[in-house]
Order: structure tokens, then sequence, then C-alpha cells
């Protein structure tokens, strides 16, 4: 079914959070790529649309004194050049390069990707392990807010209304960083996650000060940690009884969507402590 749409423009952001609150039920149009595919497979006449891909204060990477900012409108493909993410925040550069095809990575951007709010989306478990935040703007000013509150559940994240996802604030980290991002698919190129794993090692040479944070995507209806796990691996050598410990205080931990069409939950169980071993493994953690 062709549907039709009434489409807006605006030029900045301030024009953008007032079209929003003069429209009820507009959609915020950036990269398209998750959007434009709901729209078609649903009868949505008079949709409003509002297209931001003009607003500059949504776009860009910026290193600033206590953090590096992502633009909302940055693309998968910005993300995937960047040098700095390529040296400090590996577990980014490591989604974007399977992240799509390159006609998507384009296309989609970091601000589109972690807003739908997808179980298995490529950005929720790097930025949840940096333990990044994000700031929003909307008619009362901006606010920040730690990026695992953003989410509150399957598809939904926090937005009021005439609010709009600004950027991504990814905090310094003064020690050395290390950190990772894989996944596992159905098929081998262009396909949706059915699992992902994220771990980010801070001090990774400093056995007793050493850090290791692990995330976990489309195991839960959002984004998620185990601090138990994390608690068990740091601060400390790591040898193959606290790796199978670990592992197995993951599977336990996690709930999986048996309505999931990509991977049924006892094969997530069986497989996330297998991806964060592998991870460990390719920073020479283990």
């Amino acid at each position: 079914m062709l549907n039709c749409f009434n489409y807006l423009c605006p030029q900045n952001t301030q024009e953008a959070i007032q079209l929003l609150l003069d429209n009820q039920g507009a959609e915020i149009l950036a990269g398209g790529t998750d959007l434009l595919p709901e729209l078609r497979q649903k009868s949505t006449p008079d949709k409003v649309l509002i297209d931001i891909k003009k607003c500059a204060d949504l776009q860009g990477i910026e290193e600033q004194d206590a953090f590096l900012s992502i633009g909302a409108l940055t693309t998968i493909r910005e993300i995937q050049s960047s040098n700095i993410i390529k040296e400090k925040y590996r577990a980014l550069r490591d989604a974007a390069d399977v992240f799509g095809c390159l006609e998507i990575r384009n296309r989609a951007t970091i601000g589109g990707n972690i807003v739908h709010a997808s179980p298995g989306a490529e950005y929720g478990t790097p930025l949840f392990g940096f333990e990044a935040e994000v700031e929003i703007a909307g008619p009362n000013g901006s606010r920040v807010m730690p990026i695992d509150g953003f989410w509150f559940d399957l598809g939904r994240v926090e937005l009021k209304k005439g609010e709009i996802l600004k950027r991504i604030l990814l905090p310094k980290i003064d020690s050395q960083v290390l950190s990772g991002y894989r996944r596992l698919s159905r098929v081998k190129g262009m396909d949706l996650a059915s699992l992902g794993v994220s771990v980010v090692v801070i001090n990774p040479g400093q056995t007793d000060k050493r850090e290791i944070r692990v995330a976990m995507a489309a195991v839960q209806r959002t984004p998620y940690r185990n601090s138990e796990v994390e608690e068990l691996l740091s601060h400390r050598e790591i040898d193959r009884n606290l790796i199978e410990m670990a592992k197995e205080k993951l599977a336990a931990s996690i709930a999986p969507r048996e309505s999931s069409l990509r991977a049924k939950p006892a094969y997530k169980k069986a497989m996330v402590g297998t991806l964060m071993e592998k991870i460990l493994k390719s920073l020479k953690v283990l």
C-alpha cells in the first residue's frame, strides 16, 4: 500500500521541537532505515514526518573536556571512519563494522538506532558498557540522563512530548581502556543480531585495578548488564574456573523472549558467555 505523508523539514532543532508540539503523533525522520520499513507495513494516512537532517547541532563527533560528544544524527559510517572511536572506544567501531551494508551505514544514525530501542540494537551494549549519557533537547531546554535510564522497555525510551535526542556523551576515562563487541546472527552479512555482547576493560594491565564491564543485547527487554558477573571478574586474576562460573551466572540471569524470531532462549543462554569469553581473549585479558 502506498502511503502519503505530510513532510516537514525544519532548519534547526528548536524549529523541530515546535513542529513536534504542533503535530500530535508526528514521527521524527533521521536516517529512516528503521522508520520507513515500519511505515510501509502500516496504513498511515496523513502521517506527519519531521525530517531533522538539517539540524546542525545534532551532527558530528567532537572531543570535549570531560567526554566525547556524538551527535544523534552521526551516521554509522562516520563512526566507522572516526580515528578517536577506533583508538579509544573500539566496541563502537566493532558494532559499525557489522551494521547492515555500506548503503545502510551511510544513512542510519546512532541516534535512530538507540531511539528505536530494539533489544538487539547494535549500539545498546557498547554505549551501556561505556556508561554513556544522553542529552535530550525539548521545549524546556536540555536535560542529561544515563543511557540505561533512557531505555525503559521494549521499543520505548524516555522522551516526553516535544523532546528530541540531541547527542550521546561518552565519558573520558583517564586510564587505559580496551573494548570489543561481538554478535551472532542467523546468516553472514546483512542481518539483525540474534545476540550481542560488549566488553569494556579499564586498566587491563593492572590486575588489582582492572574493571571489567559486560553488556548484552537481545537477552532482556532492554540492554542488560550483570553487576555480580562484573564484580566476579574485576580486580583479580581470571582463570578457567572463574570464567566458567561467570558464564553460568550470565546464563542464569538472562531472560530472552520466547517470541524472538532469530534465536531460542536456550541458544542465547548457551552462547552469551562464549561471546564474552571470546572478547576477553581478543583483548588479551585471558
